[in-house]
């Protein structure tokens, strides 16, 4: 057996759902976000709004399957049977690896619900990847409690989605934290451009990474899964590879126009490279003091030629003060 939170996939789900619609509504909108994101949230419409909220919700769940590491490294590396307990002696039921790794498996579609619930406008990419989770997490849960949870078949579907929710975890959070210091930090371009760009990189890698770990997966259960699996398998992969490639993609094209602003932000010497413009009363103090430099520079210029020529006892014809500047 797996374990037993697979058998109540739905109630799971919804309490999860309804927990994180509670948060959000009663302190991420009211409290939370106007705090930490102040008159850029406050500025925005209800669609940048939602938005940006989702993005915080997205990475704390992400952040909650972190929970899961230790269980992944004993199942995948250590071959440490699913319904082996972890030392917890202190309870009735004594959880389990699988117990953990169910947690995280039914909680990536309670994210990717949630998304497309909350959110009034997203990208035609983003929701074909969110409705392909979800649905190949739906059609796991039915193939592993069809078979209660016990056999090959079950347990490589387990292990399969597993492996692909690994890698969303771990290559999906910094997207998020890289758009919510984007909304927090826009006044610092340069450091902005270098995180998008560090964000890309780690979401090529991660694709990469997974695409070697997928196909030799497949190359081990090639043999033992039915011909629908090897039909819809490669299919639902491409969503998957699609969707991570064009998320890099964007942040990519975000690092390479903060970088297009910070040049041109060098060229018009008007903002510093990783500070914020200057305020029209700073332009105007700083036009006002290099006139009076001028004006003092010329005057101590005059002073220097008429203590030269009362030295020299000679004749000079009047010049005016920019005559003699010159």
């Amino acid at each position: 057996m797996i374990s037993f939170l697979l058998n109540y996939s739905l109630p799971v789900v919804g309490l999860e759902l309804c927990l994180v619609f509670l948060i959000t509504r009663l302190f991420l909108e009211p409290h939370f976000m106007p705090r930490v994101f102040g008159k850029t949230y406050l500025d925005m419409d209800m669609g940048a709004r939602r938005s940006l909220t989702n993005h915080v919700v997205s990475f704390g769940l992400k952040i909650t399957c972190c929970v899961g590491v230790y269980s992944i490294l004993e199942t995948f590396f250590v071959n440490t049977p699913l319904d082996d307990p972890i030392k917890t002696k202190h309870l009735k039921h004594q959880v389990t690896n699988g117990d953990i790794l169910a947690y995280c498996y039914l909680t990536v579609p309670t994210i990717y619900i949630f998304e497309i619930i909350y959110r009034t406008n997203i990208s035609v990419v983003s929701a074909i990847h969110h409705i392909a989770a979800i649905l190949i997490n739906a059609l796991g849960i039915v193939i592993i409690i069809e078979r209660d949870q016990e056999g090959y078949l079950p347990l490589i579907e387990f292990k399969l989605i597993l492996i692909y929710g690994t890698f969303e975890m771990m290559f999906e959070m910094f997207p998020h934290l890289a758009v919510l210091l984007y909304r927090a930090m826009r006044d610092r371009p340069r450091f902005l451009s270098r995180l998008f760009f560090v964000v890309s990189l780690g979401i090529f890698t991660g694709t990469l990474s997974e695409q070697v770990a997928i196909i030799y997966f497949y190359h081990r259960i090639w043999n033992h899964i039915p011909i629908l699996y090897k039909a819809l398998g490669p299919i639902l992969h491409v969503c998957f590879l699609a969707a991570q490639v064009h998320g890099g993609r964007i942040c990519m094209q975000i690092s390479t126009k903060l970088r297009r602003e910070v040049k041109e932000a060098q060229l018009k010497d008007a903002i510093p490279a990783d500070g914020s413009p200057l305020s029209q009363h700073e332009r105007v103090d700083l036009e006002a003091g290099c006139s009076q430099a001028e004006a003092v520079s010329c005057q101590r210029h005059l002073r220097t030629t008429s203590d030269a020529s009362e030295h020299d006892d000679e004749d000079i014809p009047e010049q005016d003060c920019s005559t003699k500047v010159q």
